[in-house]
């Protein structure tokens, strides 16, 4: 594939093929395809680039999916018991697989599960658990990860976690009620989402696609994106085209659009005022709206637009909200912001601070008429977190996806580069072909897979507790860290401590023999846990 079709026009008209190429199936399958849902960022033009397109036969350092919902017509044959249904899934999974990879012998297909419905006796999996189908497109050379959307999987854990909450088993009724909300958010809340901001980027406002795409790469370049979930940054993005601030008309430009991004971080009252997107807002780029308001609106001006009934709701839920200066975006749909998790307010801080330094850096290099010092306001400070955990950069895979280090240094740091003739664009030679990396684990087709990601996954679930964990996800070569302030004081030595911990000798708590947090040990496990991946640990703050 040359480079001039790596876009997102080319993804979406992949989708449509594929779309065309199951309904082909149909007469082979047990039931009709009725449609495809995509909830990929590359397939509503909101992924940091295009996705890849990769020619037969060739592999990438990094193959993203793009996971689609297959939803196949309604019937009384489903079971009844969500392990036998998890089975079922499966079934039509392989059939699928196997019908087209016979149709179209030039694409591949793999078919991934960790358990195939089998492994667990609940029927609780989680997405990454599930079965799923992996069909590179032959002509396109993108690769879709295929589910299968069943309606009536939600109607049954919800009646699963009522029958446990009736025989007062708590824990177990508190774990469906966990999996049905994992579940409606892969099925029903990331493919409404995924429409939204589709038709924002599509139909009303061109700038918007790529003013995402910054705000995730500002993000990411100051390890926030994923503990900032990428629902949450469209959100954001899309508050600024839907209802702009000051009187302004929604940003014409994607730079325009970044800075207004920043600007909401660092001015809005989070604690004190409901921020609202509103998907239903006219179009400020149409002439025949008319202006949005009469005069000056400050940034916390409350949305108009939507009925009154509401918007009441949408305040009701934030008035019983308790009061935190956390981040948290409302919609229609979402009055309560919970959706895609909460935005602690230790982050919304950093957020604030972190987008205030930005601006100044931009309003900065606009005043000098220079943009040498712009490199600032995509630069961390490293110096606040405790420790970093350094990686091998071979073990990276997303590691191109890091912006050229020329772009991170002003004029004077960056390499003087020779003079080039310059030449028009329509003159200029053709583009090079997709250019691709070894793949650095030695195995072919490995789709998905981002053992640094995996990591700080593992490092979460199992230190959780303890610190917090920030990584930039595109490629990023650390991970950083904050300890837990509440374990700095000493508590009772107990043996079931859940941390490891180490005597204070000489000190008492409570009258009994005292322990503290045993950081060091706790650097040398994440380390272990990280063999491989981990090449230096680097203690910053004791």
């Amino acid at each position: 594939s040359d480079a001039a079709h790596v876009t997102f026009e080319a993804a979406r008209l992949a989708l449509d093929q594929l779309q065309r190429d199951l309904r082909a199936l149909e007469p082979q399958l047990p039931l009709r395809v009725l449609a495809l849902h995509a909830t990929a960022p590359g397939l509503r033009y909101a992924s940091l680039a295009p996705p890849k397109p990769l020619a037969p036969g060739a592999d990438d350092a990094y193959v993203e999916p793009l996971p689609v919902l297959v939803e196949f017509a309604s019937s009384t044959k489903w079971p009844d018991d969500l392990a036998a249904l998890h089975k079922v899934k499966s079934a039509f999974l392989l059939r699928l697989a196997a019908c087209y990879g016979a149709a179209h012998p030039h694409a591949l297909v793999d078919v991934a599960s960790r358990h195939f419905g089998y492994g667990a006796a609940d029927g609780l999996h989680t997405a990454d658990h599930d079965c799923f189908v992996d069909i590179r497109l032959a002509p396109a050379g993108l690769t879709f990860r295929l589910r299968v959307l069943c309606e009536r999987e939600g109607a049954m854990l919800a009646r699963q976690a009522q029958a446990m909450e009736r025989e007062q088993l708590a824990p177990q009724a508190e774990a469906l009620r966990r999996q049905l909300r994992r579940w409606t958010r892969a099925t029903q809340w990331r493919p409404q989402h995924h429409r939204r901001i589709l038709d924002l980027c599509q139909r009303h406002h061109p700038a918007a696609s790529l003013t995402i795409r910054l705000l995730k790469r500002w993000l990411a370049r100051h390890l926030l994106l994923g503990a900032v979930p990428e629902e949450t940054a469209e959100l954001i993005a899309a508050r600024v085209f839907t209802e702009p601030f000051a009187g302004l008309a929604a940003p014409a430009s994607a730079y325009a659009g970044l800075v207004r991004c920043l600007r909401l971080l660092a001015e809005w009252r989070w604690q004190h005022d409901l921020c609202v997107v509103d998907f239903t807002a006219p179009d400020s780029n149409d002439d025949d709206d008319g202006p949005r308001a009469a005069g000056p609106r400050p940034v916390w001006a409350a949305a108009d637009g939507l009925p009154a009934d509401v918007y009441a709701a949408m305040q009701a839920a934030f008035d019983r909200a308790p009061a935190a200066d956390a981040l948290r975006l409302a919609t229609a749909d979402d009055p309560a912001a919970e959706r895609w998790g909460a935005v602690s307010p230790l982050l919304t801080r950093r957020l604030r601070a972190l987008a205030s330094a930005a601006l100044t850096a931009i309003v900065d290099c606009v005043g000098a008429g220079s943009d040498a010092a712009l490199p600032q306001a995509f630069t961390t400070p490293m110096a606040d977190y405790d420790f970093i955990l350094k990686l091998d950069k071979r073990m990276v895979c997303r590691q191109h996806e890091q912006p050229p280090a020329s772009a991170l240094h002003g004029p004077e740091d960056a390499a003087p580069e020779p003079s080039k003739p310059e030449v028009f664009k329509n003159l200029r030679p053709a583009a090079a072909r997709v250019k691709l990396h070894a793949n650095p684990f030695g195995q072919p087709r490995m789709v998905g897979f981002d053992p640094v990601a995996l990591l700080v996954r593992d490092l979460a679930r199992v230190y959780g507790d303890s610190a917090l964990f920030f990584h930039d996800v595109f490629g990023g070569r650390c991970i950083a860290g904050l300890w837990n302030p509440a374990l700095a004081k000493p508590v009772p030595f107990n043996a079931s401590a859940n941390a490891n911990v180490a005597p204070c000798p000489g000190e008492k708590a409570n009258g009994r023999p005292a322990a503290r947090f045993n950081k060091q040990a706790v650097l040398e496990e994440m380390a272990r846990l990280g063999e491989g991946l981990v090449v230096d640990v680097v203690v910053q703050n004791e």
